[in-house]
């Protein structure tokens, strides 16, 4: 689930761009006018009902959301708009389902990811209403069970879960088509054997993990399943009649999700409710914004309500030449400096999964929100942002001007103290290796494998900081107890620092490991039939040039010992440990819940007719293409099949929407799932 910091946990199996662009070839501008009338009859606009209507917030929402639909990457969307208690504007775009001809609605329900992130922070604020919970008492007081390698994890308090300082790793679940596991079991299992970021508190970095803990709190503490508890605290007294599990399991009048290539995808099933497993739509958004308005249909008493829209700092936001993201009680931000500075406190939290997107941005002390879901790729964020500002016009409010085009800076010689004697650097995606020239004051940005690579950032230094001259943003170096970064300066819409790189010690006596890491190939032996992150099944680890003692296994990790690999780009999200281990004489390695072998646990795929049997344990199979092939399959219901050139790039073939033959190239790799016993027979010509 996205948030404001940084990207999902792991990337879609799929690229989005086109995505509704295939529909706009097959009609003409008489059909799009008579759909668009069709639509606006089925969904009316209700801003007729306000006082001298809202023109300007419905003109934009149109122009951003038809946009979306037409110009590629979005299949439907529908957005919302609340003002002083009312839903003044609603509207959907776009087909909810193709074949069957039905259009989006304000019934038709979506996944929104993080977005249910907010919905455990008022869950949580409900029981500490009743004395149930105390925020800065340490989560270990409500689950005993939680347990870590790290003795800190017991100075984890609840507040921490919610402003994202815990210090937890990660993400540890997955999507799937069906389902399945106990996320809550998976979780405890994996804190076990992993160790925290940072000290308790110390820092704000975007965590799924820790709304998972947050949603185990509320059902130790309540006695109620999660899902029980927000249908009769939240759902049911705010009238939110569309909310509930994700589309997965609950069905009903659901966006469909279709790829680029028009393929309709199964419903998405999120089971990680806290963290981002809930589907709602964009009017019961709205109704939710609604009780956090001083005049709003409010369910939490007016302590608690202050304390889930007040700041919520840590102490590294101290080392920054400005604002922090996730200073805030489950929101992605609350300060937002272009609104600050008019007077206005505006709140937003994003939401995002492989297949939707949704964003939700509220002004409290005008009683004002608006909620954008789209299916597929949409720029949700985006959206509120323009339609907030439409409504404020709408209601004679000033709004944030927009930023004025900057002259090129021209670059002058460094300070010592701001080159800090960089020399590489990592954030999620790997290891950078980093060139400042002191004298002509620039600084370029390299992967640090392989060499030659184009530069990824290429920037000047001028009064204090680091510019962009095609972007025009800003960068600069900041240190603190948590490390050097270097910091995205008043990012684009959040006007918050943002780090995108931490320095990485260069070791004086580095380790390596027990194997091979560098281009080894690995496959992934425990992954459900039913999951939706294919990127995730095969992974190639590599070792960056110059730098020893370090290894790329999804993400940067650092050599401990021969066997074990720690995090080591703390200061941003999703990071973990790696651990080796032999079974049946093979090593395998284990990152965070889940289990690799070596490509060598593929058995060579041969001409003819080929009989792959799931054993007692379940483990995932593989086949290993030597030769191209034309291949079909017969398969037990539930077992699935899918076909990768390689890591990193989209499967050519997946069971769960494809069927019929494939042509497999030279050095292909066939993913084969199931339950025990199953059966998957594959013929090659």
């Amino acid at each position: 689930m996205s948030g404001a910091q940084g990207s999902q946990r792991r990337s879609g199996s799929f690229p989005y761009r086109g995505g509704c662009g295939i529909i706009k070839r097959f009609f003409t501008r008489n059909t799009w006018v008579l759909l668009l009338l069709f639509l606006m009859c089925r969904h009316p606009v209700l801003a007729a009902e306000g006082p001298g209507g809202y023109p300007g917030t419905a003109r934009t929402a149109r122009e951003i959301l038809w946009k979306g639909v037409t110009s590629g990457g979005v299949n439907s969307g529908s957005v919302a708009v609340l003002d002083k208690g009312r839903i003044v504007f609603s509207e959907g775009y776009g087909p909810a389902d193709r074949a069957e001809g039905r259009l989006i609605d304000g019934k038709t329900r979506f996944n929104i990811g993080s977005t249910s992130k907010m919905f455990a922070a008022v869950s949580v604020l409900l029981l500490v209403d009743e004395g149930k919970i105390g925020l800065d008492d340490p989560v270990v007081k409500y689950l005993q069970e939680f347990e870590m390698k790290d003795p800190r994890h017991k100075d984890i308090t609840v507040r921490m879960l919610f402003n994202h300082s815990s210090g937890l790793p990660g993400s540890t679940f997955d999507f799937g088509y069906r389902p399945e596991g106990d996320f809550h079991e998976i979780l405890l299992k994996t804190m076990k054997d992993s160790v925290l970021k940072h000290d308790p508190g110390a820092m704000g970095i975007y965590c799924n993990d820790g709304f998972t803990l947050a949603e185990m709190i509320v059902e130790r503490v309540s006695d109620q399943k999660y899902i029980d508890f927000l249908a009769e605290r939240i759902f049911r007294p705010l009238e939110m009649n569309h909310t509930g599990e994700s589309v997965g399991l609950n069905g009903g009048p659901v966006a469909e999700f279709y790829d680029p290539d028009g393929k309709k995808y199964p419903h998405e099933v999120v089971g990680a409710l806290g963290a981002g497993g809930l589907s709602s739509t964009a009017e019961d958004l709205c109704r939710f914004a609604d009780s956090f308005m001083p005049s709003g249909r409010q369910i939490l008493s007016p302590s608690a309500l202050a304390e889930i829209l007040k700041v919520q700092p840590t102490p590294f936001a101290a080392s920054l030449k400005g604002q922090a993201l996730l200073e805030a009680f489950g929101w992605d931000y609350q300060n937002l400096p272009d609104f600050l500075k008019l007077g206005f406190r505006v709140y937003g939290k994003s939401g995002g999964t492989l297949f939707y997107t949704t964003n939700l941005q509220l002004l409290p002390s005008e009683g004002m929100a608006v909620a954008v879901i789209y299916s597929g790729a949409g720029k949700a964020e985006e959206a509120t942002y323009e339609i907030m500002k439409a409504l404020m016009v709408d209601r004679g409010l000033p709004v944030p001007r927009e930023k004025s085009v900057a002259k090129l800076v021209k670059p002058e010689p460094m300070a010592q103290d701001v080159a800090r004697s960089l020399d590489f650097f990592a954030n999620t995606t790997g290891f950078y290796r980093v060139h400042a020239d002191k004298k002509k004051g620039s600084l370029k940005v390299y992967p640090a494998s392989p060499a030659g690579a184009e530069t990824v950032l290429s920037l000047v230094y001028n009064d204090g900081f680091f510019h962009d001259p095609s972007s025009g943003w800003r960068y600069y170096v900041a240190v603190s107890d948590e490390g050097t970064f270097l910091f995205l300066s008043e990012a684009e819409r959040y006007g918050a620092d943002i780090p995108v790189f931490q320095q990485i010690e260069t070791m004086k006596n580095p380790r390596e490991m027990s194997v091979e890491m560098d281009g080894t190939l690995w496959l992934v032996r425990n992954a459900s039939p039913f999951t939706i992150f294919t990127d995730s099944l095969l992974v190639r680890s590599s070792v960056p040039q110059n730098l020893s003692g370090y290894v790329n296994f999804s993400g940067p990790k650092r050599v401990i010992d021969p066997d074990f690999v720690a995090m080591a780009a703390t200061g941003f999200r999703d990071q973990s440990s790696l651990k080796l281990f032999r079974r049946d004489g093979k090593v395998r390695a284990k990152v965070m819940e889940f289990e690799y072998s070596g490509e060598d646990a593929a058995d060579l795929l041969k001409e003819g007719t080929t009989l792959v049997a799931i054993g007692p344990e379940g483990e995932n199979e593989w086949l290993g293409a030597v030769s191209e092939a034309i291949l079909s399959f017969r398969y037990t219901d539930g077992s699935r099949i899918i076909v990768f050139q390689g890591p990193g790039v989209p499967p050519i073939f997946d069971s769960i929407v494809d069927t019929g033959e494939v042509y497999v190239p030279e050095g292909s790799f066939i993913f084969l799932a199931g339950s025990p016993g199953d059966l998957i027979y594959i013929a090659a010509r």
